[in-house]
């Protein structure tokens, strides 16, 4: 059995944590393309992300309903 101590433990505690930071960074991302990017930036991140455009939107309302919590 696994304890805090063990070296398998911590590093997928760093995984982890390592995960939502990119998730966080690829939200901030995604949402600043849809947000300021140039005429036709939606069809490029939905070619990007693999999204579909109602996919994008619900993604972004929770992108910045997090952000007004923070």
């Amino acid at each position: 059995m696994a304890t805090d101590s063990d070296p398998r433990v911590k590093r997928l505690e760093r995984a982890t944590r390592r995960l939502a930071d990119a998730e966080s960074e690829f939200n901030a991302a995604l949402l600043d393309l849809l947000q300021n990017g140039p005429h036709g930036s939606q069809q490029t991140a939905t070619q990007i992300t693999g999204m579909n455009r109602d996919t994008l939107r619900r993604r972004v309302r929770a992108a910045e309903q997090e952000g007004a919590a923070a």
